[in-house]
């Protein structure tokens, strides 16, 4: 197949497809800036028109909590933050609507527009109370990454650990989710945490943003032992974007600096979202680690987790979330079959998502 004809090709599966990205953090941006999110952004990754380029059908927007602050000040942060998700998507409904279901997802995606599906990143806000969690569910939240940074007072996370991984709150909360029709999110859970979530959870569980740490060795990063394992429980594994979760450089691996320090922050966007001027990791090897995902874990278990507007630094050629259909491309250049560029692109995460929360 010539260039021409693969371009035509990946264009046409990926605008037929039904795009979901497991992790972006765009919800930091729109929080504490307040940009007008359907005009084509100079700071950050993700917009309204580059979602349409990319042709994401669902999108997890993170509420994001940085360390520092007490449970219940991240708690009324998040509550704030999935306050003005909704008005968001209720400001910008021609392009935008929050999914609760697989179901809405198929709709919303059917009518042209992107789902917004409402995710937490660190499981602290819940404030050791899983009367939280309910509300949070009730809310429109439907996963929530367990740990961020620093180990919660019930689970440890990569690079904390007190607890030799859950606790039984731990475990209760995992329980809950399951029984709520929530998804589990195994990204930053410490070694020992991930085996004892995979042990308690009944339903399937995913890595919304986590690469392989055999090409990559991070401890974000998912061992291909832990891979198989999720495969088998029938979860998925979404790839990092990320250039410290891609990079072959040992020097350069996540958490450790890729390109200069940044400016001071102007506040939690800048902590997350600070665009890197160095050159970043080539291309190939972000589908270094889509390949390698698949043959570990099979293509019924690998999807999209960008990480967008969440890192620093992204491979050259994927600057931002329009560049997606890119993926595509390389995916069949490698010679996966349509079928299986699909799942990739999007299909194992609805089928996941219908498995675990539902219709």
């Amino acid at each position: 197949m010539n260039d021409l004809k693969l371009h035509e090709t990946a264009l046409r599966l990926h605008r037929s497809s039904i795009v979901i990205d497991t992790h972006i953090d765009t919800l930091t941006h729109l929080v504490w800036r307040n940009p007008d999110f359907s005009t084509r952004l100079a700071e950050g990754r993700v917009d309204i028109p580059r979602l349409r380029e990319g042709g994401v059908g669902a999108g997890y927007f993170a509420v994001w909590n940085d360390e520092g602050t007490p449970d219940p000040e991240a708690l009324k942060y998040t509550l704030r933050s999935l306050d003005i998700a909704h008005e968001i998507a209720a400001r910008h409904s021609r392009n935008l609507e929050i999914a609760l279901t697989a179901r809405d997802v198929e709709r919303i995606h059917a009518a042209g527009k992107t789902a917004m599906i409402l995710t937490i990143e660190g499981g602290r806000v819940i404030c050791e109370d899983l009367r939280v969690l309910h509300v949070l569910h009730r809310l429109g939240v439907r996963s929530i990454t367990l740990s961020w940074g620093a180990a919660t007072t019930w689970m440890d996370s990569w690079n904390d650990e007190k607890h030799g991984g859950l606790t039984e709150f731990g475990r209760d909360v995992v329980r809950e989710m399951n029984r709520l029709g929530m998804i589990v999110d195994v990204s930053h859970a410490s070694d020992k945490a991930f085996w004892q979530i995979l042990e308690t959870s009944a339903r399937p569980v995913f890595a919304s943003h986590s690469s392989c740490r055999s090409l990559t060795p991070t401890m974000r990063n998912i061992t291909d032992e832990m891979m198989a394992a999720m495969a088998r429980a029938g979860g998925v594994i979404n790839i990092n974007f990320g250039s410290g979760f891609l990079t072959a450089d040992p020097a350069q691996v996540h958490p450790k600096r890729i390109g200069p320090p940044p400016p001071p922050a102007r506040d939690p966007f800048d902590r997350i979202g600070w665009k890197s001027p160095e050159p970043a990791p080539h291309f190939d090897r972000l589908i270094a680690h889509f390949e390698h995902a698949i043959k570990v874990a099979g293509a019924d278990h690998v999807g999209i987790g960008s990480d967008f507007d969440g890192v620093k630094s992204v491979p050259q050629g994927m600057e931002d979330i329009g560049q997606l259909p890119r993926v595509t491309s390389a995916l069949l250049a490698r010679k996966h079959g349509e079928h299986t560029v699909r799942k990739l692109l999007g299909e194992n995460n609805l089928r996941l998502l219908r498995e675990v929360v539902g219709e």
